[in-house]
């Protein structure tokens, strides 16, 4: 990181990261890069994703396990000083399918429980139906940081 005055530590980053819901993933196939908005829950040190078991995120991943996502947590322009206010996380690890049963329900109800708290009871209802057609990307964490920068 260039502007380390701005750096977060590793706790804000990682608190960043758990209190916000949606991020890009990055994802890289050859020469040609992908990038896909996302809901994401995170979870014993990995994010989760949903999806289906077709289509381009499907192929990158499978393809190459190397994976970014990034979460903005705000972001306010400064025009006065032609600068903006933010606070960023940036996550680089490797993306697998999830295959084991339990992990999947596991991850598929910690969406539920971090972007619709509210409806668990309906949310575990629909996980125990609909689970075996839903396809987990699990991003294990292995580099993360943080930056913001606030005016004083």
């Amino acid at each position: 990181m260039r502007k380390q005055k701005c750096a977060l530590s590793e706790e804000q980053t990682l608190d960043l990261i758990k209190n916000n819901t949606y991020g890009v993933l990055g994802l890289c196939a050859g020469e040609k890069p992908y990038t896909v908005p996302m809901n994401y829950a995170y979870k014993n040190g990995a994010l989760y994703f949903h999806g289906a078991y077709e289509g381009l995120r499907y192929e990158y991943a499978a393809f190459n396990d190397q994976a970014s996502f990034c979460v903005v947590d705000h972001e306010t322009l400064v025009p006065e000083i032609f600068s903006t206010d933010y606070a960023s996380a940036i996550v680089f690890g490797t993306l697998e399918i999830v295959k084991d049963e339990d992990e999947k329900k596991e991850a598929l109800l910690a969406l539920i429980e971090h972007l619709a708290p509210e409806n668990m009871e309906k949310g575990a209802e629909y996980v125990n139906r609909s689970w075996q057609n839903a396809c987990v990307f699990k991003l294990n964490m292995e580099q993360c940081t943080g930056k913001e920068r606030r005016r004083k």
